[in-house]
């Protein structure tokens, strides 16, 4: 991959290509950025960029061996590592197992994520882990001698999947790594990574996606102009969303009629139509749901927007507009704050083990309490 690949995210690249031509390439590095903004997309780039030989001081050639057997996940240096699930076997499993389901996963597109990775490996939805066979897997690669000459590169996808005994194992060779080794984290939030690692590495902040690029690049791929302003919208700053949205005919009529009828449900009190509407919610993935929280936390600052200021300063698409004009009045400083507070927690519980139907549920239970609340005599 080359960075002339990458949607978006010019200033991060313009920080990478300055730290090669400074020959200040840190040994350690975390590519943080939210699902869809292009970490990994990025360190693979970065990878590619630093050891083609006719690279320019923009991007690498794309087209002498090393750049080809990079595109391709078969260069001899470039190294990943990926939380997986334990085979049923007496051997000890590691990422090497899952090898052709990642580089099948990863030259579909890099731009993933857990729950596309955990359906590529199991119907069951079973839990992904790294293993300390894995860290002893990481650190015998690296031990080995180059075999084309240049960086060894080492990509940890997830790095914040990554347990105590496991960074235990990994800290001395990151800290003090073999001549001419890297290792690229990639990691979506930063909450989650251990201390340990966390202090040994340069973190590469990555912003989400712009709506200018992700529309760019739509435009390149032939997305009918018409769609192309809905869905980079609706994607919410990630290319993965925006390759899902391009696939539907309406791409914003989904999240923005299960949050409108969700609505109306809420401020008329329909509780059996709020339980089926919890059913058909719960019929989703996760990251579906948790896509969705998110456009709902964005569509209730842009009522309370249109609210309190003109709707030339709120952000709606056409079909949002006619239902803000009459839902917009609802949101207003006696609810606000505890909405937003009810959608974040749901967030961050649907990325757990919970009952999703329930959830939404009670989460509606609270927000048609909160649509209905008047001020105080």
């Amino acid at each position: 991959m080359r960075f002339a690949d990458i949607i978006g995210q010019k200033d991060v690249i313009d920080r990478l290509r300055k730290a090669k031509a400074e020959d200040r390439i840190a040994h350690a590095q975390l590519f943080l950025g939210p699902e869809g903004s292009g970490n990994l997309a990025l360190a693979l780039a970065y990878a590619q960029f630093i050891n083609c030989p006719n690279a320019t001081t923009e991007d690498s050639c794309g087209t002498c061996p090393t750049c080809k057997k990079n595109s391709s996940l078969q260069f001899a240096d470039l190294h990943f590592s990926f939380p997986f699930f334990n085979k049923p076997n007496p051997k000890e499993t590691i990422s090497d197992d899952f090898g052709t389901e990642w580089r099948n996963r990863l030259l579909l597109s890099p731009y993933f994520g857990v729950e596309d990775w955990t359906k590529e490996l199991s119907k069951d939805n079973k839990q992904l882990l790294f293993s300390v066979h894995e860290a002893a897997n990481i650190v015998r690669k690296l031990s080995l001698k180059s075999f084309e000459g240049g960086y060894k590169i080492m990509i940890i996808w997830m790095a914040e999947m990554i347990g105590e005994n496991v960074a235990n194992k990994l800290l001395k060779i990151v800290e003090e790594p073999p001549a001419n080794t890297l290792f690229f984290f990639t990691a979506n939030s930063s909450e989650n990574i251990l201390n340990t690692i966390l202090s040994r590495v340069q973190v590469i902040q990555i912003p989400k996606i712009d709506e200018a690029s992700l529309s760019e690049g739509l435009k390149h791929l032939g997305v009918d102009e018409h769609k192309i302003a809905d869905i980079a919208h609706y994607a919410d700053g990630s290319w993965d969303i925006a390759m899902r949205l391009r696939e539907n005919n309406d791409p914003n009529e989904f999240f923005a009629m299960q949050f409108q009828n969700w609505m109306r449900h809420c401020y008329s009190k329909n509780v059996p139509a709020l339980h089926a509407w919890s059913e058909k919610m719960n019929e989703l993935t996760r990251e579906d749901l948790k896509h969705f929280l998110l456009y709902a936390l964005d569509q209730m600052r842009q009522n309370l927007i249109l609210n309190y200021t003109t709707e030339n300063i709120s952000r709606f698409t056409s079909s949002e507009k006619a239902f803000a004009q009459k839902f917009s009045p609802f949101i207003n400083h006696l609810n606000i704050e505890e909405i937003m507070l009810e959608l974040e927690a749901a967030h961050r519980s649907v990325g757990q083990n919970v009952n999703n139907k329930i959830l939404f549920f009670e989460l509606s239970m609270r927000i048609f309490r909160l649509l209905n609340r008047k001020e105080k005599a």
